[in-house]
């Protein structure tokens, strides 16, 4: 939907997923300088509030994520899933329900002596098709999302 090719790091050192946009050129698709490495996660116990997702990273995460570089970006892509009934399923269809929402952590300070990070996503940073291609796009120019 977005024009990316999506790829497993192996060793991940804490990327689950490498995405890269292509483009059409000629015969063939290219990539075009655009790169995302996504650490993601999923929970059932995120708090919801009414601006913001509040999540306990664990600090290894967190700390990774803040190495990024605007070269080099690093995005948490958390999956807020329902306590129970997340995934639907029927011969026509296969549901999962829940809403994914993305942060950057490069700016955010060293946390000393925990071992977890309390974050607070907005919950306008859901992570949409229309969104990636924004981060995408903000990644190509080297600006901040």
């Amino acid at each position: 939907v977005c024009g990316c090719t999506c790829a497993r790091p192996n060793p991940d050192y804490g990327i689950d997923l490498s995405l890269r946009r292509v483009q059409w050129i000629g015969n063939e698709f290219t990539p075009n300088g655009s790169t995302l490495d996504l650490q993601l996660k999923s929970t059932r116990t995120a708090t919801v509030e009414v601006g913001h997702v509040v999540y306990d990273l664990d600090r290894r995460a967190y700390d990774l994520l803040r190495r990024a570089t605007r070269t080099a970006p690093r995005y948490l892509v958390l999956l807020v899933l329902p306590a129970s009934d997340w995934l639907g399923h029927s011969e026509q269809q296969l549901e999962l329900r829940g809403c994914a929402y993305w942060m950057t952590l490069r700016r955010e300070p060293a946390i000393p002596n925990t071992s977890t990070v309390r974050i607070r996503i907005p919950r306008t940073n859901q992570f949409t098709p229309a969104q990636l291609e924004r981060i995408m796009d903000a990644i190509k120019r080297r600006e901040d999302v």
